[in-house]
């Protein structure tokens, strides 16, 4: 059976009141037959497709459709036509038009058959909802953020009341036993605070770190990759310890800058300092904290602010509105200190 209109008539199609009405949508409009031949497309659609209208005219409908779906289309347009029903295409946010630069669009559309005397065709309401999913995504990573956190915080609470709260207690006694054991005895003693301190700066950091780590583009991902790459340059592992909501509390222009300072820092520690440790510490609060504590020989007063990229770090904290100080420890070593504002 023939379409309610054929392409020699498409010449008269603009004097009909309602193709003006379909030209003045807002949303793309695409006219076919039952065969799938394009027989009318608005300014709307020839916008969103990137064609001319009259290159679309005459087509098959096939030549919007991607690549992956073009096989069964035709079936599925037949079964449709043949169903005479009105429906939406597909699940919602799960449709793509095919662009005629070979880019797939986000849209939205919407079908109904057109009967008469002469034939069927079909109409198909088109709307580009590619912001629309770009929101939705960003809505979703937004809520997984937001319910990692919860959970962060759940289990900080959980860990505080159990596990941290022992091991303070344990790290009291130890303190106290230092005074009644034998003197040959308190340096094991010591050592034995100091290892439970670590053991509790290490469960915060792997709170703090939890879920992001393995994310592309995340935080945690890339601070690991970062002290791999500084293990390769030191010939041993950085300590890390990070306190605070990290992922989400840092601006992408602030991490950007931070992962720089903490990389030319651990580049002087590995060319200058002899270290055998390094610890560096993240604290995120009303303020970003970054401090990397080496335990080597030390900068000379003279060397401060000259050369090392110590120019650099304090201009990358100037220029966000923080300070920059490094200072040599009376007990050895270097302290790198970076503070901006959150």
């Amino acid at each position: 059976m023939s379409a309610i209109v054929s392409p020699m008539e498409l010449t008269n199609l603009s004097q009909l009141p309602a193709i003006a009405v379909m030209e003045a949508s807002p949303d793309g409009l695409v006219l076919c037959d039952d065969t799938g031949v394009i027989l009318f497309v608005n300014a709307a659609m020839a916008a969103m497709s990137g064609y001319h209208k009259a290159e679309l005219v005459g087509q098959r409908i096939e030549v919007l459709v991607p690549t992956s779906a073009r096989p069964s289309h035709p079936t599925l347009r037949s079964g449709f036509v043949k169903a005479d029903a009105s429906r939406p295409m597909g699940p919602a946010g799960d449709v793509r038009m095919l662009h005629r630069d070979g880019t797939e669009i986000a849209v939205s559309i919407a079908l109904s058959v057109l009967n008469s005397e002469s034939g069927h065709s079909v109409v198909a309401s088109v709307r580009d909802i590619s912001e629309r999913v770009k929101l939705e995504r960003r809505l979703q990573t937004t809520n997984e953020a937001l319910a990692l956190v919860i959970e962060r915080e759940r289990i900080a609470r959980d860990l505080h009341d159990t596990a941290l709260q022992h091991l303070y207690a344990l790290g009291l006694e130890m303190q106290a036993l230092e005074m009644l054991v034998d003197p040959t005895m308190t340096s094991r003693v010591t050592s034995a605070v100091d290892q439970i301190d670590h053991a509790i700066r290490e469960i915060r950091t792997t709170v703090f770190t939890l879920g992001s780590a393995q994310r592309q583009g995340s935080f945690g991902q890339e601070i690991q990759a970062l002290i791999r790459q500084a293990t390769r340059l030191l010939g041993f592992t950085p300590r890390l310890v990070i306190d605070g909501a990290a992922q989400l509390l840092i601006p992408a222009d602030v991490r950007s800058e931070l992962f720089a300072v903490v990389r030319e820092a651990l580049g002087n520690v590995a060319r200058h300092a002899q270290a055998t440790e390094v610890l560096v510490e993240i604290r995120v609060e009303d303020e970003l904290t970054a401090t990397i504590d080496d335990n080597g020989v030390g900068i000379a007063p003279n060397a401060l602010g000259h050369g090392n990229g110590l120019g650099n770090l304090a201009a990358r904290a100037d220029g966000l509105g923080g300070n920059f100080e490094i200072r040599a420890k009376p007990t050895g070593g270097t302290l790198v200190t970076w503070k901006v504002p959150l």
